[in-house]
């Protein structure tokens, strides 16, 4: 499970010289990505591996290539574009689980108990909405 924004603020923090090492990484590849960003991929690379903060690999070169794995995709005329996995309840349902991050909350303006759709695109992909009150 994703940590909150707060969450990862602390984790910044703790492991800040890493955090500086993979945004030089990045830095010197083009990419110029925020540190809570940064801080979500590492997240996810840990999380999916089933372990915490994982240390960094020492090639900068493989270091780049999980990163860019697992930041999320931005795009500038358009701004972000978010995505997320669809992750099994865990009851034996069938449901399923979509953690949204905070910023993109905050940035949509969404609040809990809003309603959502979601529409199928042509491409495959589900954009979600807010539903008119």
């Amino acid at each position: 499970m994703m940590p909150t924004y707060s969450e990862r603020q602390e984790l910044a923090k703790q492991f800040a010289d890493h955090v500086a090492r993979m945004q030089r990484c990045l830095h010197a590849a083009g990419h110029h990505v925020t540190e809570d960003d940064i801080v979500r991929a590492w997240v996810e690379y840990s999380s999916n591996l089933c372990a915490g903060w994982l240390g960094l690999p020492d090639d900068d070169a493989a270091l780049f290539d999980i990163l860019r794995k697992h930041l999320p995709t931005r795009t500038d005329d358009q701004g972000t574009v978010w995505h997320a996995t669809i992750k099994g309840a865990g009851d034996g349902s069938g449901d399923g689980i979509l953690d949204l991050p905070d910023e993109l909350l905050a940035r949509m303006g969404w609040t809990e108990g809003d309603l959502l759709t979601i529409e199928k695109t042509d491409s495959g992909d589900l954009l979600l909405r807010r539903a008119e009150k």
